[in-house]
């Protein structure tokens, strides 16, 4: 695995197998061959544009067959890719942009609206690419922009460029948990061991993978798109996630394996049930909780295989296939990590007590090299010879790792890891609000809720269906609080901080109000 980098993988591939799917869309399917010649195809594009190698990249596109040509293409020139969430605007947006020094910007046409805003606050940014760009106004940020297709025609030989696999593959952008979303450095070898353990752990080699999560994201581009390409097998991919066509996407595109969250389960499960319920090739949801694999695989014949994964650390606690435990999100990695969990001193716990988890990888270059730009928080992080996942565990006695929450200030809502800090920054920007503050509540849907606490400034009016409605328009739809009170005070520590864990306790109170209900028609 040292040795692998993924442009390099990829000739392998078509070298190998050209003539093999590996990429599937709802418009078509593409060869090992086609993928190759196209990532190619940008590449040079992206090289006639001014991209070199080290340059940042970010890119702001949907799951379409040209974020993966995008990504192939920017590993072969040596380029930092900087992957965006599509949901992003205003203040997040700018955050990662800016924070990242990219100096390109490769985006749909679709999301150009926000960028005018963000132009003075973007003094790097050079140049812009943009896929299916209208007739007239690509140039949003007054920047040089052409379009994606453009780049197609200045030939198909792959760039002189030749990456190690301690190389920087990219900059994936986590959720902030005590303050703005930090950038991790990833080389190719964590990306690429991340996806080999995938395969390994799941008993997925040759399987082909369904994927409706975003390729944004480390779980679908790495254990989704990379771990196809490692096995040389095939992957469908779709927009979004969608319940009611989830079955049928199943069967036409014969998938074993789904990319998950733990949310979809619950929704599936919730379905009314068919006497089909059990005619499908689906064998794996990855991930999913192992509470859940039971009544899962009752009802579907479908495994529900729980690992603790990271953008940070790939997958250092996943048990081998079929060997779970109820609740364990599995054993240590020990190939690839030293697995610890210590108090606040970094004292080694022993079994039953629940402490952080700790890692030191035992091979280069499969954790991150840091967060960019982020001195401090690297230097916390890596402390004491370790790497502080944030992360509250215990382990039993035959090695065994429980999930007992986070230690930092983060919400976890149907797949996104969501700051608190990034919600409460823009709703404090509102000018009848004196200041706020955000938790996560239990969902139905085994994850979180986000609630917001509001205190309104002296002599201000806000209902909260105005204040739901502001939220709708400053943050990315993932992050809007379904739930929202207005309280007269915040609850504080000694030390003035507001206290959260007070909050989270009370929870659901008799004062807060249900976004969701409102929608549905219920007062």
């Amino acid at each position: 695995m040292e040795d692998l980098v993924v442009g390099d993988l990829l000739a392998a591939r078509a070298r190998e197998q050209g003539a093999s799917p590996f990429l599937e869309f709802a418009d078509g399917k593409c060869t090992y061959g086609e993928v190759d010649e196209l990532a190619n195809r940008v590449a040079q594009g992206l090289i006639a544009a001014g991209v070199r190698p080290g340059h940042h990249v970010a890119v702001m596109l949907p799951n379409c067959p040209d974020i993966v040509f995008t990504m192939f293409a920017l590993a072969r020139i040596g380029a930092i890719a900087v992957p965006v969430n599509t949901a992003y605007r205003g203040e997040l947006l700018r955050h990662v942009l800016a924070t990242a020094y990219c100096s390109t910007l490769v985006v749909d046409a679709a999301y150009l609206d926000r960028l005018p805003p963000l132009a003075p606050e973007l003094p790097d940014l050079l140049r812009v690419i943009v896929r299916n760009p209208e007739p007239t106004g690509m140039d949003r940020l007054g920047k040089p922009a052409v379009s994606l297709a453009s780049l197609l025609g200045n030939g198909a030989e792959r760039p002189d460029h030749r990456a190690s696999f301690s190389d920087l593959l990219a900059i994936m952008y986590t959720s902030g948990t005590t303050g703005p979303s930090k950038g991790a450095l990833v080389p190719h070898a964590l990306a690429l061991t991340c996806a080999y353990d995938s395969l390994t752990f799941l008993g997925r080699w040759g399987k082909k993978i369904y994927c409706p999560l975003p390729l944004f994201h480390a779980a679908g581009l790495w254990d989704g798109v990379y771990a196809a390409l490692l096995c040389g097998g095939e992957i469908a991919v779709v927009e979004r996630f969608s319940a009611s066509r989830f079955w049928e996407d199943v069967r036409r595109y014969r998938a074993q394996v789904c990319m998950s969250v733990f949310s979809m389960i619950p929704i599936l499960l919730s379905a009314e049930p068919r006497p089909d319920d059990k005619e499908h090739p689906l064998e794996i949801f990855y991930m999913g909780k192992s509470t859940l694999d039971a009544p899962l695989y009752e009802r579907f014949g479908v495994r529900s295989v729980e690992t603790y994964t990271s953008t940070e650390a790939g997958i250092p606690l996943a048990s081998p296939f079929g060997q779970w435990r109820l609740g364990s999100c599995g054993q240590a990695n020990s190939e690839r990590f030293e697995v610890g969990v210590v108090d606040d001193r970094d004292r080694l716990l022993g079994p039953g007590e629940p402490g952080e988890l700790v890692l030191r990888p035992k091979q280069p270059s499969v954790i991150t090299a840091g967060y960019y730009g982020r001195f401090e928080a690297t230097a916390s992080a890596f402390r004491n010879m370790w790497f502080h996942t944030g992360d509250r565990v215990w382990f039993d006695d035959d090695g065994y790792f429980y999930f007992l929450d986070r230690m930092a200030d983060a919400i976890r809502r149907r797949g996104e890891n969501i700051s608190a800090f990034d919600i409460e920054s823009e709703v404090n920007l509102h000018p009848a609000v004196l200041e706020c503050a955000a938790i996560g509540v239990p969902s139905e849907l085994e994850e979180e809720e986000v609630k917001l606490a509001v205190v309104l400034r002296p002599g201000a009016s806000l209902s909260l269906e105005e204040l739901a409605e502001y939220c709708g328009e400053k943050l990315p739809s993932f992050m809007v609080p379904r739930f929202l009170e207005v309280v007269e005070a915040l609850p504080r520590t000694p030390t003035d901080k507001i206290a959260k864990h007070v909050l989270r306790e009370a929870g659901i109170t008799p004062g807060t109000w249900d976004r969701e209900n409102r929608l549905r028609g219920v007062s």
